[in-house]
């Protein structure tokens, strides 16, 4: 009888700990959702994006427009880009429709140059790139907010003559662009 019961004694205190262990990792769990840590994967595509942002040159490869209206649309990213290279930009925005645009592609191409830029990070590590675009068809300020973890950033073209802006999602990559 006394080995039953120490039986119990122990099958219970198991049950016991073994919860508190249950506990202590969803505790730990939750934890690392809240404080979500990059693989270094993607810290290595964030150093290379900073570095691109720093030195002037990156193609902003473009997955998705929002238009002022909240409308989104997803876009291929090889035809949808801003590209500069130093001093120059090229914007290009082609969306998948049957009409031909100026560019041919259903959507519009333009050239020019940058001025005034300015780079800050902020407390929560999103960096900040703008400048202004002028050129042969666009007088725009553009920028760029690139996520503090990887190469993920948005883009906001606001042109200089009207109140349409464009929001654009996509990836930056440190590359030089084959239109400048």
């Amino acid at each position: 009888m006394k080995n039953i019961i120490t039986i119990i004694v122990c099958f219970l205190m198991g049950i016991g700990m073994a919860s508190q262990l249950h506990s202590s990792e969803k505790i730990t769990q939750k934890k690392n959702r809240k404080y979500n840590t990059p693989d270094s994967t993607d810290m290595k595509y964030h150093a290379q994006a900073l570095a691109a942002l720093k030195d002037s040159t990156f193609v902003f490869n473009t997955n998705q427009i929002i238009f002022n209206n909240g409308i989104s649309t997803s876009v291929s990213s090889v035809t949808n880009f801003i590209s500069l290279n130093k001093n120059r930009v090229v914007i290009q925005i082609a969306f998948d429709i049957p009409y031909i645009g100026y560019n041919g592609l259903g959507g519009i191409t333009v050239e020019g140059h940058i001025s005034t830029v300015k780079m800050r990070t902020d407390k929560k590590g999103f960096t900040r790139y703008e400048f202004y675009a002028n050129g042969t068809g666009i007088s725009a300020r553009v920028e760029l907010t690139l996520h503090p973890t990887n190469n993920s950033a948005t883009a906001i073209i606001s042109p200089n003559f009207n109140s349409k802006q464009l929001n654009l999602n996509g990836n930056i990559s440190y590359e030089q662009s084959l239109y400048l």
